[in-house]
């Protein structure tokens, strides 16, 4: 498992060195020099160490860079936790989110994230299926834990914003769930009313999801109407989207 998930995050952190060569900086090139050799070497925990001096040294705390390898080799600890003890870097899936959301407010022109689309598209895909790890163990203690983080750090997509706002109600959390689906919902009233509702196809992903888990749960909690009319509103959404329309045929009959 361990050479697995190296292999993998090696691919992710050859293209972060090609965008920090691109940059052409100086303060660029010394964190790589130090960070990737630590990181394809999987010596992830001196990689962590490194990266907590940076963000506190102020001649480092603005780059990108130190937040995305935290949260990258937080997710590798993730993958492999029997190799490591989990008391001491507890929750690393969650560490590796948080970190995460601080890399893209760091990366403000969004190059970075664009670079790194399959990495951060891969701990977009373990936190949802941890979460449903977690609902299937009955976990509800944890689940609304990681759903929270979740929203907290993809509170732009309205999809993670929708599947997350589900997976509150189903631990019994109702005023976050409420205010999740309710943000979700807002921001995709305003982008259809500015003619604005274009998503790429890891949101459009993300959004079908989350529509069909909502009107899934809205079904099971007898609110018929509401899922009728939540799917019509999904369906003005992603007109061409083949997974709402099997979804509006179970629903809408």
């Amino acid at each position: 498992m361990k050479k697995i998930v190296a292999t993998i995050l090696t691919c992710f952190v050859i293209v972060t060195l090609a965008h920090a060569q691109k940059d052409n900086s100086k303060v660029d090139e010394k964190i790589y020099n130090k960070l990737s050799n630590l990181f394809t070497m999987d010596k992830f925990v001196k990689c962590i160490e490194e990266c907590e001096h940076m963000i506190k040294n102020d001649n480092y705390a603005r780059s990108p860079y130190p937040y995305l390898y935290m949260s990258m080799c937080y997710y590798a600890i993730y993958q492999d936790q029997e190799s490591y003890d989990m008391k001491k870097y507890k929750d690393p899936l969650r560490k590796a989110l948080g970190f995460m959301g601080r890399f893209k407010k760091k990366d403000k022109s969004g190059d970075i994230s664009q670079e790194n689309s399959d990495f951060l598209r891969e701990l977009k895909n373990a936190s949802l299926t941890e979460c449903a790890n977690l609902l299937e163990k009955n976990d509800v203690k944890n689940l609304p834990n990681l759903a929270r983080d979740i929203a907290k750090n993809y509170d732009k997509d309205e999809g993670m914003l929708l599947m997350s706002g589900v997976y509150l109600y189903k631990s019994n959390v109702k005023t976050d769930g409420d205010r999740n689906v309710e943000m979700a919902m807002n921001m995709l009233k305003k982008k259809q009313a500015e003619g604005n509702a274009k998503f790429d196809y890891d949101q459009e992903e993300a959004l079908a999801k989350g529509f069909i888990m909502y009107t899934d749960y809205l079904v099971d909690a007898k609110d018929a109407a509401k899922a009728k009319t939540v799917m019509q509103f999904a369906k003005d959404i992603l007109p061409s989207n083949e997974k709402i329309a099997k979804q509006a045929e179970k629903i809408m009959k």
